[in-house]
Parts: structure tokens; C-alpha cells; sequence
């Protein structure tokens, strides 16, 4: 590109995805460090912008760092208190002297057809019969199983993303023909029940309480599988990257990958050698913050 790639080219790219649906209003996709006007030497992508990632970023010569979540600990990135707390304002202070810039991809990935966030979380689940959907909702008709037998069936893939294992909430026996998923943190169950009438639901962490979600499970309901939200997005990030390398061929493109941000812990657990074994997880920061 004459003159040098911009972080504006990069995130002038991505709002050219968009149609046919226009951003929100209130689109969270805007800068959150630097901005249009940094050069770029480098593209990272990942789902949290966490210290080890963005040092990981650095370290690869990236000066712009896309992010599918926030930056500072807050879905619009504009509550000035929290620059109060060390964290946030050493990170703001470090991205400055870094001279790297932050774009958040969320409002287009959470929406895009194909590669995006919630038919990427399908495809990695091995679901390919697609029979109804939502903005934010896709329904996959699945072969007859017991809803046991089909959360040990996502427990298998979500391993290689750090989660050994998945919650089951509700009647493990209850026969399932239809799956219904969500997006990330908007996996709203009793809405996804009302609307799409499944036989199991996969929501996130972040995106159903156990009190409500989990007793309506618990007393009749279409049983719960619960993702870590980290996870289930994960192969939409890594699509994100493909698709910005895709863009811009001439520029180097480095997914860091992430897992499960938490660890699976029993009274005869040895997570922390199985976690040094297994790779790091979403939220591991290595000894002295590098590779």
C-alpha cells in the first residue's frame, strides 16, 4: 500500500464487512490506544487484550493489537475510575510508550456470517445442519442423543482450548435433537427457549445464572451445556486473523491464541503441571511477562 499501512486502513477494512447490516450506534469497534494514524508493522489478534498478549504482540513487532473484547476492564471502555486501579492506567501508560495501537473488532465479528464468532463456534462443535437462527442464535439439527452423551461430545473439543470438561445442567438423559448456541456472553437461555423451542441449549459463563437459567434446567427445562465464553469464541478470533491476513497480505498477521481462562480444580488435582504440560491458558502470565 502507497505511503504505508494505517491502523485507519485496518479498521476502515473491517467496517467494509459490514453490509448488509449497519454498525450500532453506540459500536464499541473504535479505538482504545493510539489510533488511525499509527503505522503498522504488524497485526496481532486475540480475544483479550491481556499483559502477556500485548507484550506477546510486542515482542512480534506488532504496533496494532485487535482485540474481540475490552481493553480496560469495561464493555465501552469509558469509565474514567477505573484509571484509578494500577492496572489500567500502567496499561494505558505502557501502550503510550510503546507508541502500539488498540482497535476492538466486536460489534462486526459477534454478527458476521461464515467466519464470525457464532457460526465459527459451530463449525468447531462439528455442527453442520443448520435449521433456523437468530442475530445472535443458530439452531443445528443433530443426530438423536442423550444430552450426556452430547456434552461429553463438546467436552472432547473444547479440551484442546484448555476445557477438559463442561457443565451439564438439567436431565442428562433427556433425549436431543436440536441444539441451540448463542454468541459469546449472549446466550440468553429462557429467551433462546421461548424462541427456538431446542432440546439443549449451549450457553456461556458469561451468559446464563445457575439461579434462573440453571433451576429451570434443573425442573423440566431443555438441559444447559456451559462453555467458558473465552472458548467458544476462540475459533472466531482465529478466523478474524485469517480474514485480516487475507486483507492485508503483505503485512504479517499473528493470531495469539488463548484458552480456558481458568483452571479445573479436586482434592487430587495436579492442574499446575497439567497446565505446563497442556500449553497456557487464556489467562497464564509467564515468568517475567515474555515468551
Amino acid at each position: 500500500m502507497s505511503g504505508g499501512l494505517l491502523a485507519g486502513h485496518v479498521a476502515d477494512y473491517l467496517e467494509s464487512l459490514a453490509p448488509p447490516w449497519e454498525y450500532p450506534g453506540d459500536t464499541v469497534d473504535t479505538f482504545k490506544a493510539g489510533g488511525p494514524d499509527t503505522v503498522v508493522t504488524g497485526i496481532a489478534v486475540a480475544w483479550l487484550p491481556f499483559t502477556w498478549a500485548l507484550e506477546q504482540a510486542r515482542d512480534l513487532d506488532c504496533s496494532l493489537f485487535v482485540t474481540h473484547e475490552p481493553t480496560y476492564y469495561d464493555h465501552h471502555d469509558n469509565r474514567e475510575e477505573l484509571f484509578d486501579l494500577d492496572i489500567p492506567s500502567e496499561r494505558r501508560r505502557m501502550l503510550e510508550e510503546w507508541g502500539m495501537a488498540v482497535l476492538r473488532c466486536h460489534d462486526l465479528w459477534d454478527r458476521f456470517p461464515e467466519k464470525g464468532v457464532t457460526t465459527s463456534w459451530g463449525a468447531f462443535l462439528g455442527l453442520d445442519r443448520l435449521v433456523d437462527q437468530g442475530e445472535f442464535a443458530r439452531v443445528y439439527a443433530v443426530e438423536p442423543t442423550t444430552a450426556r452423551s452430547f456434552a461429553e461430545t463438546v467436552a472432547a473439543r473444547t479440551a484442546a482450548l484448555g476445557q477438559p470438561g463442561v457443565h451439564l445442567v438439567g436431565d442428562g438423559e433427556r433425549r436431543v435433537e436440536t441444539v441451540c448456541i448463542g454468541t459469546g456472553a449472549i446466550s440468553p437461555y429462557l429467551e433462546l427457549v421461548a424462541q427456538f423451542q431446542p432440546d439443549l441449549v449451549v450457553c456461556t459463563d458469561d451468559g446464563m445464572d445457575y439461579w434462573r437459567d440453571g433451576a429451570y434446567a434443573v425442573d423440566g427445562g431443555p438441559p444447559i451445556v456451559v462453555v467458558h465464553h473465552g472458548v467458544t469464541e476462540e475459533p472466531g478470533v482465529a478466523n478474524l486473523a485469517r480474514q485480516l491476513q487475507a486483507g492485508f497480505p503483505d503485512t504479517p498477521v499473528h493470531h495469539i491464541e488463548q484458552r480456558c481462562m481458568y483452571e479445573f480444580i479436586g482434592p487430587t488435582t495436579t492442574g499446575h503441571e497439567e497446565r505446563k504440560a497442556g500449553g497456557r491458558a487464556i489467562g497464564d502470565h509467564p515468568q517475567g511477562g515474555r515468551e
